[in-house]
């Protein structure tokens, strides 16, 4: 069934007024040096700037390119400071109406110090300028001059001209970045992050991207509802971080934001698989809800065994009971059926886990560390929908929809009958990761 699509631009002149509103705030930079074009950063930078005097024909283009630089992480950017050694990817950032780079600035420097050359325009738009496709066409025309610095000049080898480019904004820029990926599509594009957007139209079929949306579920000046219609209509990999009772701009102020960006950034420029198994830590917590179909995740159905990385010890139901409420433990690998899960494809990217003996789904008792890990019936409950981490080698880590924890042999026990349970997700810990054998 064709879903009718909502207005591109769902926002009145008072609303629109009111995008300036919250828009300042801190954030902190979280990345590192770079050696290679292959190699992710792994401690942070310094934040230059320079500013620039584009135009696209009559319009007007400022834009403010921050990016990594040599000094000591940490403080406000410097102005025209030399490059930090080393070669970066592009990811613009498009602020909302009536704002400023400056005033986008904690989201702006945690990804330059995190190893990116982050264009950042400065416009006086408008809701039709957005609409009718000249903010988009401004914003392509800003990749192309700043992917043209590689060229001369003080950036001159340090920027990654080859992989693509990356792009986000907030509000009006969230619109805008939406706009690049539908309407007015730009290819170069890889990786995009609309924040607090509306659906700008259908996605074109120019671009395979990675798409991160962020939006606060009470958002009164743009639609929540029309951001969900933009990211179900994406078959490329794609994520959603909801805050829960979020308005237009109250995540500013949560770490889990650009922690989460950052991570995303990284992923898909870098490379980097550590940052994509840390996305749901990221964004995990109380008033969020994240969802990924990221496509790189095993996901098929089939019927497995889950051997504890740490102790060699096969996850099974307790006693092989067939009852609502037996235990998922860690024991010695037998042939039973009861050490034995069928993944069965659930929705968003996620799978269910049913018990072969008992024909029940794995779900926790509860959405703090600790909850313990349990058969029950059949239901639809998302606690009983679990994302697949793959580390590779066919090790997984399995994190749990509803709560965003993992699957835990609680306090790294290597006996018999140690319980699995919950825990905060780590990508690193050997008792949260299970190799995954095919039956």
């Amino acid at each position: 069934m064709t879903m009718q699509r909502r207005t591109f631009l769902s926002m009145s002149a008072a609303g629109a007024a009111g995008l300036s509103l919250g828009l300042l705030g801190a954030g902190q930079a979280l990345a590192a040096p770079v050696g290679s074009l292959a190699t992710a950063p792994t401690t942070p930078f310094a934040v230059g700037v320079r500013r620039y005097n584009w135009t696209r024909g009559s319009r007007p283009c400022t834009t403010y390119v921050y990016y990594p630089a040599t000094g000591t992480a940490g403080g406000n950017p410097v102005t025209d400071a030399p490059a930090a050694n080393g070669v970066f990817p592009v990811y613009n950032f498009t602020h909302g109406y009536d704002s400023s780079p400056q005033n986008s600035l904690f989201i702006i420097r945690a990804l330059a110090s995190a190893g990116f050359i982050v264009p950042a325009p400065h416009f006086n738009h408008n809701p039709s300028d957005v609409g009718n496709g000249e903010t988009p066409k401004d914003v392509s025309q800003i990749i192309t001059n700043t992917l043209a610095l590689n060229t001369s000049g003080p950036l001159a080898g340090h920027i990654n001209t080859d992989i693509g480019v990356g792009v986000s904004g907030h509000s009006m820029g969230g619109m805008t970045t939406h706009g690049l990926l539908t309407r007015w599509a730009d290819p170069r594009i890889i990786s995009a992050n609309p924040q607090s957007c509306t659906d700008q139209g259908t996605p074109s079929s120019a671009i395979t991207a990675k798409v991160l949306f962020v939006h606060g579920d009470r958002d009164t000046l743009t639609g929540y509802s029309s951001a969900r219609q933009a990211y179900n209509e994406i078959t490329w990999p794609k994520a959603f971080l909801t805050f829960v009772g979020g308005s237009h701009t109250s995540f500013w102020s949560d770490q889990r934001f650009p922690r989460t960006v950052v991570d995303w950034a990284r992923w898909t420029m870098y490379g980097d698989t550590a940052a994509r198994d840390r996305l749901p830590a990221d964004a995990s917590g109380s008033n969020t809800r994240w969802e990924a179909q990221l496509g790189a995740t095993p996901t098929e159905p089939g019927t497995y065994t889950l051997t504890a990385q740490h102790s060699g010890k096969a996850a099974e139901i307790n006693g092989a009971s067939t009852a609502a409420g037996a235990g998922l433990v860690q024991r010695t690998a037998t042939s039973g059926t009861h050490q034995q899960f069928e993944f069965v494809t659930a929705a968003d990217g996620h799978v269910r886990l049913k018990a072969r003996h008992s024909g029940l789904f794995l779900q926790p008792t509860g959405t703090t560390n600790g909850a313990n890990v349990v058969q029950q019936a059949d239901s639809t409950a998302t606690g009983q929908q679990w994302r697949v981490v793959d580390h590779g080698s066919n090790v997984v880590s399995l994190v749990n929809r509803e709560s965003g924890l993992a699957l835990d042999v609680w306090e790294h026990s290597t006996a018999d009958g140690a319980r699995i349970a919950l825990y905060t997700y780590n990508a690193g810990s050997p008792n949260q990761r299970f190799t995954r054998r095919s039956i």
